[in-house]
């Protein structure tokens, strides 16, 4: 990859990810009066009790913000985040889709996977689109409390001004476009959970992990350990292994040792030598 595409693809996957959260907002979430929290959330209100467009409130509340966040942190505000802020404001104002659906379960669980698609696009380009993170930090200077209890509480409110003004079942419905949206930014960011990751403790360490890399194919690192209860010494091992191999993997272990101890953990992002290569740095 040249120089100057490296330059340019992150605002491309800027571009693209705000349009997704804009199809998401307009095609979905404010026809059904449901949204997952945010500005967002803000607008839709704003533009049932008051008629003020969407992009109106997000350019309003989000380029304030972004200010007040230069002046009481310092710091210049990066060219992505600034970006990713304007960009979906104009999104939203420019994308004129015909609500794709009427039926509130699906407006929630499709507005629910563009949003958060489209946030994890921004986000994974190093770019934010502004809102209520601003506030959050904010709050979590002058309060005891950590920057996501203060987004979650901030979500909470807006999403119990959809129960107020619309009624509590839209309030319900957006409660489960937020958790949608947010498992969506950690599919975009992380990937899925394609592989597993296996911790072994066996008193046949040095069998298992000749095994392992014989006839399945995967490294194995050993880590030296004491057994607080025995005292005796045993190392573990920690292998990661594709989801296809984890049925193969067990049945070896099992056949090398029938008491052996073993957890099994998901793993969403596995970057390196026999999975996906490093992402270049920009």
């Amino acid at each position: 990859m040249t120089i100057k595409r490296k330059a340019i693809m992150p605002y491309v996957q800027i571009i693209i990810g705000t349009a997704i959260t804009a199809t998401g907002i307009n095609g979905f979430y404010a026809p059904n009066h449901i949204s997952d929290g945010g500005v967002s959330g803000i607008g839709i209100i704003l533009q049932y009790l008051l008629h003020v467009p969407i992009w109106v409130t997000l350019t309003i509340i989000n380029l304030p913000l972004l200010w007040l966040s230069h002046r009481l942190w310092g710091g210049r505000v990066g060219v992505r985040t600034l970006a990713g802020t304007i960009l979906l404001s104009v999104m939203v104002g420019v994308i004129r889709v015909h609500p794709l659906t009427h039926n509130p379960l699906l407006a929630t669980i499709y507005g629910g996977i563009l949003s958060g698609t489209g946030l994890g696009l921004v986000f994974r380009a190093k770019g934010t689109t502004g809102g209520t993170d601003v506030i959050a930090r904010f709050l979590s200077h002058i309060l005891p409390v950590s920057m996501g209890q203060a987004m979650m509480t901030i979500d909470f409110f807006i999403i119990a001004g959809f129960g107020v003004v619309f009624n509590p079942t839209q309030a319900m419905y957006s409660l489960i476009a937020l958790f949608i949206s947010s498992q969506a930014i950690d599919v975009v960011q992380e990937g899925t959970a394609f592989a597993r990751a296996f911790t072994i403790v066996s008193g046949h360490a040095d069998v298992i992990a000749d095994r392992i890399m014989a006839e399945i194919g995967r490294g194995v690192t050993r880590i030296a350990a004491e057994g607080a209860y025995t005292g005796e010494k045993r190392p573990i091992l920690y292998v990661v292994v594709l989801r296809s191999e984890v049925t193969r993997l067990k049945e070896l272990i099992y056949d090398v040792d029938p008491l052996a101890f073993v957890v099994v953990a998901n793993v969403h992002e596995v970057v390196g030598e026999g999975f996906r290569s490093p992402p270049l740095e920009e």
